[in-house]
This record gives C-alpha cells, structure tokens and sequence, in this order.
C-alpha cells in the first residue's frame, strides 16, 4: 500500500529556487542560517540552561528568539540578562497560550531554517550543526526530529531515553495514534513549517496537530541521535492536563480514522487514544484484549484507501500493543505468560522496545555522547 505522496518535483522547484536565490542574499545581509525558538511562561528556574545550550553550539549562526508569554516570575529578567548580541527577547502580555506564543515566534524568526526548544529542555551543542547539515545534504526533506535523553527534575541526567521511528511513512503511520516527534528536537525549513501554523484550537497537543497536518504536505523524519534532553517535573503539560490531552488527541485521532471510513463511537476513540500514548494506570486486559480486533479494522480500511504504507502502519501497531502490554505487565508480574503470548504475535514491537532500553546507552549508536549536555543540566 501507498502512503500519502510527499510533494511532488514539480511543487517544490519554487521554494527549492527561491531558498538557492536566498543564500547569497541572506548572508550579505546577515540574516542568520538559523533561527532557534524558545516560549516561555514562568520558567525562571529552567530557562537560563536553554539558552545556554543554544549559545554553546558549534554551528554558530543562528539567532535565539525567546518569546516570555506573559510570565509573572523573573523568566523575562533572566533572559535579558544573557549579553550576548544573538539573544532576541519578546514579551507578550497578557499570557496568549501556547499556539499562539509559537506563531509569534514564527513571525519574529528570520532564519532560513526554524530549531524549536522548550524552556525546561536543553539541546546537545553538536544539534545544530547535525540538523542543519542533514538537511542540506537531503534537499527533500523538510522537517527532522532526534532521539531525545530524559533529565529527571533534580537535573541528573538519566540513562532512559525514546529512540523514534525514522522514517515518513512510519511517522505518518505513529500520528494515527500519537505524537511522532519531540517538540524540542524539531528542525525545519522556514518555509514548510511556517506553512502549517499552530491552531489556537488546541492549546495543548497542539504540536501534535501541527504534525499531523505538515506530513500530509511534507516530507518528515527522525535522526536516531541524541540531540537534545527532556526534563521530567511534575509541572509538565503533559503530567498536568492527562484529560485535555486525551481529548485534543481524539480530535487528531477522530480526523484520521474519518479518512480511513472507520465506523466509530466515543469509547472506541478514546481507547485508540490511551493505548497509542499509554496513559499510566489507564491501560487494562480489556484494552489488549480490544486493540488487535481494532487494528484488524483499521488494516482492512487502509487496503481498501492506501492512506497509510501497510509495512510501516503494522510496526507501529506492534510497538504501541507491546508497550502498552509492558506497563501491563509491569503492573501486575502475573501477566508474563499473556505478555509472551502477544511478542510472539508482534516481534517487531519486542524489538522496538528493546532498542527503546538499549540505544540510549550504546557508546557508538548513542553519539552525540551525554557528556557533552551535563554542563547544561542544573540551573
């Protein structure tokens, strides 16, 4: 089966010539290569080792536009205090949200390419440069991600990671379920990405739905590198809003499966949805026992519409049932045996999870190295 067609030659030759014109241009101008964009609100504690992982980079012509979304703590004042001529600070008064805090640093960046970062992450200093040179050799790629390292709150670096899938059909296929990317690790062309604004509609998930929608106009992958690292606090959107995420997401979902013509109700997306994010405690032997009966359906629907690449769409399913089975069977140790029985139907997704383990800590897979991010990991 087909996956949606990334945009043919014929489409791209004008924003392919007008980025060459560009080049001499921009540089006699001193318009940055890069433009890295940070929102912030109330991220006093974290924002100063976003930006100075953004100013140790080894690929130095960039711009930092950090846009304050109505903070009400000292974020504003410690950005401000960073002399360096690179760091742009916006600020926005009243709070505006997040979809709306991303567009405007949208229209703030100058760059000819676009780096996202959260304020509570930091990026390894060899990402820019990594990013930037891959895509410059891969001309019909418009948008890369990276693995990501975690960080736990107290700012020690974990040897957990999340290795995505790379490839754009399997992207394609992941967003059916749930997010394909980390926002932080995010790095596109300007002009791709400012084609696909973020919709004040979804203020969360909203980078999910951007996802989604840019991927059905342009072509997308993963580096499996570690180019930058996540905080894990309790003050995360997505440990704070479990309910609203859910329901953003069936919204994502919802338009997907109505493209496949999958007869649905309520109940069957909501379940689409916490087994494709697996949503802690949320996930029980009625949802295994329901999930391969589903995706039978969304198979079938897809020989039928081509929407999806058939490969790509079944590794996907069997790393979703596999780990939602594993904090399953993490739950209850009684579960080994029905943990067994379903790798054996789905040993792609056994695999996937142990790459998941095992990446994050091989000395050669794993480069960029940790070591490199440490100085950026307290304060």
């Amino acid at each position: 089966m087909g996956s949606n067609p990334t945009p043919s030659a014929s489409a791209r030759i004008p924003a392919v010539l007008a980025l060459g014109r560009g080049f001499g241009q921009t540089a006699a101008m001193g318009v940055p290569a890069v433009s890295v964009l940070i929102i912030v609100h109330n991220r006093a504690g974290t924002i100063a080792a976003a930006v100075r992982s953004v100013l140790a980079q080894t690929f130095t012509n960039l711009e930092l536009v950090v846009v304050d979304d109505g903070s009400t703590d000292k974020t504003a004042e410690v950005v401000a205090g960073f002399t360096d001529p690179r760091v742009r600070l916006v600020r926005t008064m009243p709070n505006q949200g997040i979809p709306l805090a991303r567009n405007r640093a949208l229209a703030e960046a100058r760059g000819r390419y676009i780096a996202w970062l959260d304020s509570d992450d930091v990026c390894h200093p060899e990402r820019l440069q990594v990013q930037h040179d891959y895509l410059q050799r891969h001309p019909c790629t418009d948008m890369i991600g990276s693995a990501a390292r975690k960080i736990q709150a107290n700012g020690t670096l974990m040897t957990a990671g999340r290795v995505p899938f790379r490839s754009h059909d399997e992207i394609r296929a992941l967003l059916l379920f749930r997010s394909a990317f980390q926002q932080s690790s995010i790095f596109g062309r300007a002009e791709a990405i400012r084609a696909v604004p973020y919709d004040p509609a979804f203020p969360v998930c909203e980078d999910v739905d951007m996802f989604a929608r840019f991927t059905d106009r342009f072509s997308a992958e993963n580096l499996p590198k570690f180019l930058i690292a996540r905080r894990i606090h309790p003050g995360q959107t997505i440990r704070s809003n479990v309910e609203r995420i859910i329901e953003r997401q069936m919204l994502i979902s919802g338009r997907a499966l109505a493209r496949l013509k999958i007869a649905h109700d309520d109940e069957d997306l909501r379940r689409h949805v916490i087994l494709g994010g697996c949503f802690g405690n949320q996930i029980s032997d009625e949802l295994i026992g329901w999930s391969e009966g589903w995706f039978e359906r969304i198979r079938g629907a897809n020989r039928k519409h081509s929407l999806y690449q058939e490969a790509a769409l079944t590794r996907v399913f069997d790393l979703i049932v596999m780990k939602a089975a594993l904090r399953w069977v993490m739950a209850d140790a009684g579960k080994i045996g029905q943990f067994a029985r379903l790798a054996h139907r789905h040993p792609e997704g056994l695999v996937a999870l142990g790459k998941d383990a095992a990446m994050p800590i091989l000395p050669v897979k794993g480069r960029p190295s940790a070591a490199a991010l440490r100085p950026f990991l307290k304060g």
